[in-house]
């Protein structure tokens, strides 16, 4: 069943909102970080992960994860809106990508315990092999 097409942003929207929300996140636990260990903007103009406390730190990896599979996440819903493929199947795999990243960042900057931050990583994953299978196979489908 087709759908207006351009709901396939809608998902993206909150990925780009959950990216921005861990950056001023990051950049609070930086300004934090500074004012505990007594540090000036020249101490940490070159920082290295040891130069933060663990607050920072996790923010920092959980805004660089936003630049990993999410960037696949994003051409799969460019290309999905470009070939005018987006259904329901597509945008419910969209949508189980972005809970799957909210998720995996709660337990990230949270407790931080690797097993369900991994099974969270791992649906998303899923739910993004799912997208670009899906997509293939239209792509596939029209070429014969």
């Amino acid at each position: 069943m087709r759908i207006d097409q351009n709901l396939i942003l809608l998902p993206v929207i909150a990925q780009v909102i959950l990216t921005f929300a861990v950056l001023v996140m990051m950049g609070r636990a930086r300004a934090q970080s500074m004012r505990e260990r007594r540090q000036k903007m020249d101490d940490v103009a070159l920082a290295t992960a040891t130069d933060w406390n663990e607050n920072a730190r996790k923010l920092a990896n959980n805004y660089a994860n936003q630049f990993e599979t999410p960037v696949l996440f994003y051409v799969a819903c460019l290309f999905a809106l470009v070939t005018r493929s987006v259904d329901v199947a597509l945008m419910v795999l969209a949508l189980v990508f972005v809970a799957s990243r909210i998720a995996h960042t709660a337990i990230h900057i949270g407790a931080n315990r690797v097993t369900p931050r991994f099974t969270a990583f791992l649906v998303g994953v899923a739910a993004l092999m799912g997208m670009w299978a899906l997509l293939g196979w239209r792509v596939l489908t029209a070429a014969l």
